[in-house]
């Protein structure tokens, strides 16, 4: 078969997942077999970067791999924010870029995209060769999985129209045997667990699975230590005793009490970044053992007393089994402690702001308890962000898709259809601020409406750009430059294919339920929060 049928085949049988793209003459014939003869489907953005952010979206949710395509040039260096973004989330995804021909000298398309894409941080595999073209795609996909980053695939466009003989490559990656743990790291973390009075046990992204979850509990329960989740793991604990939700910066005020009296955190798949650690002051003056997976991660932020390699669920169970053997008593932590309450934030009363706006965080806590709560949530960047991660709230830790790694506002709503594209059987319900839906959200609103998703943006729309407003507010300086007169979203959702609700005040919010209830399922909804920039919650 030619090349781009045989490339489009390995796709369709074997990724199990949704292709995302932007077509050129690189990757479009590819794509059309992919979609067209191989029945596999096929989503098309309106923006590269937003194809590879789609995958991502995908990947998050799906636990698995996410696949996008884009040709060449122009069309790969607009992906550079998205590979970035996956870069820093550890989300594996394989783009399949094109190429322009190596003879073709003055394509007014060339770059050097080896560079272009490693600049990211993402992997890069050649397709060296026609015949060897599968066995190169096989081993992008093997890595994006084991080192759990974007790879690109690149794909010189001369190649496409070759014959091939066709043949299955395997892409799968051996998952990690059992964790044999032994040796003096073992001794020193037991001997640290019995003599802390005060232990906490954090799960990290790294140990969301159901196996780690249960040993984790085990663990906590046998040393009576309260459990708490980085902020990508929130909800693995919901509903448990003694949950503290999440450990860092968004902590409740009743958990951040229980964190400062700890002393001794046992972190499993947690990269113990700034954000979990509070810029360090959650670890200080106690004694830190860390567990992952990958060697990578361990000390790359915060330096553990006790480092250890391993599968969290096997390293949780030998803990217990060690304690039990040397009959170690409970900590007796959690006996201080009430049994629920600590992971439920305060929300503070409402606060005066201008005519036709509402209070952020009444807001935020009311459309948190009026949207469906069985949803895909995806959150973008912005102001409003980090008092929303301490209240929104998602079945559990894959239901809740963050866009936040690279610090960048506008790729939320990309994400989200990508996590519309793998759960289509309930709605994505998106977080973002005006700044980001203006600058990358816009683009793909559209996209939504083709592929026809029940899909729920919410802006929060303070008229300007919040993180550079406050800090204007903050030396007193006039905060002109970051406000701005934006279109009505309403109207703009409408022309898009959307439809869309403005709230203004609290019966707007009242009358809210039942716009969600009679919403059209196959067009996205838009509802435009109004927020006063000037009462706006701090960082």
């Amino acid at each position: 078969m030619k090349l781009h049928a045989a490339l489009a085949h390995a796709l369709a049988t074997q990724a199990q997942a949704p292709l995302f793209g932007v077509v050129g003459d690189a990757n479009a014939y590819m794509v059309d077999a992919f979609a067209r003869a191989e029945g596999g489907r096929y989503v098309a953005l309106a923006n590269e970067n937003g194809a590879v952010l789609a995958a991502i979206g995908a990947a998050m949710l799906s636990g698995g791999t996410g696949f996008a395509t884009v040709t060449h040039g122009p069309a790969l260096t607009n992906c550079v924010t998205a590979l970035a973004e996956g870069v820093k989330s550890n989300t594996p995804i394989v783009l399949l870029c094109g190429d322009t021909p190596a003879t073709d000298r003055e394509n007014l398309q060339n770059i050097d995209q080896k560079a272009v894409i490693l600049s990211s941080g993402a992997g890069f595999e050649q397709m060296r060769s026609p015949e060897t073209a599968l066995v190169d795609l096989a081993r992008a996909v093997r890595r994006a999985r084991s080192e759990r980053r974007p790879v690109a695939f690149n794909m010189p466009a001369e190649m496409q129209w070759q014959e091939v003989e066709y043949s299955a490559i395997s892409w799968e990656v051996p998952p990690l045997p059992a964790s044999r743990i032994e040796g003096e790291a073992l001794d020193n973390a037991v001997g640290m667990i019995a003599a802390a009075r005060r232990p906490v046990v954090l799960a990290g992204r790294g140990a969301i699975d159901a196996e780690s979850r249960a040993a984790l509990l085990k663990l906590a329960r046998r040393i009576e230590a309260p459990v708490a989740t980085t902020m990508r793991a929130k909800n693995l604990f919901a509903g448990e005793d003694h949950a503290l939700g999440v450990y860092g910066t968004v902590s409740t005020p009743a958990a951040t009490e229980a964190i400062m009296q700890a002393d001794c955190l046992i972190a499993f798949g947690a990269s113990l970044n700034f954000h979990t650690t509070a810029q360090g002051s959650f670890v200080e003056g106690k004694r830190v053992i860390q567990v992952a997976d990958r060697a990578q991660d361990l000390g790359a932020n915060a330096v553990a007393d006790v480092a250890i390699l391993g599968r969290p669920a096997d390293v949780a169970e030998t803990f217990t089994y060690w304690i039990d053997e040397a009959e170690i008593p409970a900590s007796g932590f959690t006996r201080d402690l009430p049994a629920q309450g600590l992971d439920q934030p305060e929300i503070t009363a409402a606060k005066e702001v201008s005519e036709g706006c509402v209070d952020f965080l009444t807001t935020l806590d009311r459309l948190n308890r009026i949207l469906p709560q069985a949803r895909n949530l995806v959150t973008d960047a912005g102001r409003w962000m980090v008092r929303s991660y301490g209240l929104l709230t998602a079945p559990g830790p894959r239901d809740h898709v963050t866009t936040a790694s690279f610090g960048s506002i506008g790729l939320g709503l990309a994400s989200a259809i990508g996590a519309a594209a793998v759960r289509p059987d309930r709605p994505t319900v998106l977080f973002c601020g005006d700044g980001g839906f203006m600058l990358g959200n816009l683009t793909e609103f559209n996209t939504a409406t083709r592929e026809g998703m029940d899909l729920i943006c919410v802006v929060f729309n303070d008229s300007s750009y919040g993180a550079e407003h406050i800090q204007f507010r903050d030396k007193q300086l006039d905060p002109q430059i970051t406000l701005f007169d934006w279109p009505d979203f309403v109207t703009v959702a409408r022309a898009l294919g959307g439809h869309g609700v403005t709230i203004r005040s609290t019966a707007d919010l009242d009358a809210l339920p039942g716009v969600i209830d009679s919403r059209d399922r196959r067009r996205p909804l838009l509802i435009d929060v109004k927020l006063d920039p000037d009462q706006m919650t701090m960082w």
